[in-house]
């Protein structure tokens, strides 16, 4: 199948004018959000608990669905490990089969999800798993072709308490340095302010590990989105881009305040829609990954 350049990509899908739109926007000489690609994650949630996304976890059918919805990629997570204690993304024969079918559809990896650091987490100096885990996901993800590993802080597994991040900031640059050599960034996803992480990544002081931002969570979580994008700067890795339970464009967040503000920090990488499906029903998962995913093509059309 050929490989598409991102215009003839968005020109033979169902949203072409929207499209051609969003590469028609210019800010001064240079196109409004250059360099940037709208992507979505493959996961779906745990324990009762939506995250959103394709409703896909680590299955190979989520390529396809991605393409065929229209996204330009797709955030693959590495899945739970096997009985030799190996995620499944690690393994190269499974890493080759995303490779395969990612060129079949014409996308590509937007990044990788350590989604079982939501179980085994990098704040327990009692479970060494995650560490493994994190040691497994470099090398896979730079052989998938892409460059930002997502680590979440959530749940049981947040570091809201300063002793948390100071010794997750001291696990983690343990963990750069193979990073780095492998080109490939930690992206950490938590309930943090700016502030508080800016606190880990200048204790880890590495290029190598920087923030997952989720404008979303973080409206979620009290943090004003408009003062922290710009603070954050180029410190930021990747976005997730939300605002469950509505449509996007539909609830609090003004995305295409967002937008601006991405694009005002040269940001250069993925958006990776992570929406949920309005009804709640996954039947209308694709439906609602669609229309939000033609309102951020709009949105970026009129700025």
């Amino acid at each position: 199948m050929k490989n598409f350049t991102r215009r003839e990509f968005l020109v033979t899908g169902s949203m072409a004018a929207a499209g051609l739109a969003m590469f028609a926007s210019c800010n001064g000489d240079r196109q409004v959000l250059e360099g940037v690609r709208i992507g979505v994650i493959d996961i779906n949630g745990r324990d009762g608990i939506q995250f959103g996304g394709l409703g896909r976890p680590a299955e190979l059918s989520a390529v396809e669905k991605a393409a065929r919805i229209g996204f330009e990629g797709v955030e693959i997570t590495f899945g739970g490990p096997d009985e030799d204690g190996i995620l499944r993304l690690a393994r190269e024969e499974r890493q080759q089969q995303y490779l395969d079918e990612l060129d079949a559809h014409g996308i590509t990896a937007a990044g990788t999800h350590l989604m079982v650091l939501h179980e085994n987490h990098l704040k327990n100096p009692d479970d060494p798993l995650a560490v493994r885990w994190v040691e497994q996901a470099i090398p896979a993800t730079r052989k998938m072709g892409t460059e930002v590993i997502l680590l979440p802080f959530f749940f049981d597994g947040a570091i809201e308490e300063r002793h948390e991040q100071e010794y997750v900031a001291d696990v983690l640059r343990e963990l750069a340095p193979e990073a780095e050599a492998n080109g490939v960034i930690l992206g950490l996803e938590n309930t943090l302010s700016a502030e508080d992480n800016m606190f880990v990544l200048e204790r880890v002081n590495s290029p190598a590990v920087k923030v997952y931002y989720d404008v979303g969570n973080s409206t979620n979580f009290g943090h004003d989105i408009y003062s922290e994008i710009p603070f954050l700067g180029d410190n930021i890795c990747q976005f997730h881009i939300k605002d469950n339970p509505h449509y996007m464009g539909q609830g609090e967040i003004d995305f295409e305040r967002v937008f601006r503000l991405i694009d005002e920090i040269n940001f250069q990488g993925w958006m990776n829609i992570e929406t949920l499906p309005v009804s709640g029903e996954i039947a209308d998962r694709e439906q609602d990954l669609r229309i939000n995913l033609e309102y951020t093509w709009d949105t970026i059309a009129k700025l």
